[in-house]
C-alpha cells in the first residue's frame, strides 16, 4: 500500500509540474469576428486570397454562423475553407496564423467536419514548419461530423499555422473552428527532483521490506 501510495504521489506531482510548463500560444473560436464571404482574416488568422495557378479567380475563406443553414458545430461561428470567391479555383481557401512560431514541440487542436452542403470532400493540409498532415477529401465527406483533431508534433523548422483547401472550390469547403496551438508540456526541474525522490523512497520501502522477511 505504502508503495503504491508513493508511486501515485510521484506521477501526480510530475504531471502537475508538466501541465504549468504548457503555454498556449495562438487560440480563436472566431466567434467575436464579424460574418464576412470572402473573409480577410481577424488578428490571429490572415485569409490569403492566391490565385488560381488556372487563371480562375483566387481562393477564399468565409466566416459564418449558425444564420447561414446552421452549419456552425458549436452554435456560433465557423471558417468555410472554400470561400465565395468562384468555382475551380486551387487552392479554394486558405487560412494562416499571423505569427510565425519558431522551431519546437507543440500540440494543436481544432474542430473539423465535412461541407454539409452534399458535395464531394476536399483534401485539408495543416501544417507548420516542417510538420505537416493531410485530411483526406475520402475522410471529409459532406456528412463527416465535427470531430476534435489533436497533433502532438515537433517542427525543425520556424513557420506559420496554415489550413489548406486544395480545391477545386465549389462554394462548399470543410468547417474549421476552436483552434488551439500550444507549446508541449514537459516535466520542470523540481518535478525530476520529486521523481528521484520518490524512486528513492520506494526503493527503501522494498529494502526495508525484503530485510524483515529475511529476518523472519
Amino acid at each position: 500500500m505504502k508503495i503504491q501510495t508513493t508511486i501515485a504521489a510521484v506521477l501526480a506531482a510530475t504531471s502537475i509540474a508538466g501541465m504549468a510548463n504548457a503555454t498556449v500560444v495562438l487560440s480563436d473560436d472566431f466567434n467575436s469576428d464579424a460574418l464576412q464571404l470572402a473573409w480577410s482574416g481577424d488578428s490571429s488568422f490572415n485569409s490569403l486570397a492566391t490565385p488560381s495557378s488556372q487563371g480562375k479567380g483566387h481562393a477564399s475563406t468565409d466566416l459564418i454562423g449558425n444564420n447561414f443553414k446552421g452549419l456552425c458545430g458549436d452554435g456560433t461561428r465557423c471558417v468555410d475553407l472554400d470561400g465565395t470567391t468562384g468555382y475551380g479555383n486551387k487552392p479554394s481557401g486558405e487560412l494562416q496564423s499571423v505569427q510565425s512560431f519558431g522551431p519546437g514541440t507543440y500540440t494543436l487542436s481544432f474542430d473539423l467536419n465535412g461541407n454539409r452542403r452534399n458535395v464531394a470532400g476536399q483534401d485539408t493540409t495543416i501544417s507548420l514548419g516542417s510538420f505537416s498532415v493531410t485530411i483526406p477529401g475520402t475522410t471529409l465527406v459532406s456528412s463527416f461530423p465535427y470531430t476534435l483533431f489533436t497533433y502532438t508534433f515537433t517542427t525543425t523548422t520556424a513557420g506559420k499555422l496554415d489550413f489548406y483547401e486544395a480545391g477545386p472550390s465549389t462554394y462548399r469547403g470543410a468547417l474549421l473552428d476552436n483552434v488551439v496551438l500550444s507549446t508541449a508540456a514537459t516535466p520542470e526541474p523540481i518535478s525530476w527532483a520529486l521523481m528521484v525522490l520518490g524512486i528513492g523512497g520506494v526503493g527503501g520501502v522494498m529494502r526495508s521490506r525484503r530485510s524483515a522477511a529475511l529476518a523472519v
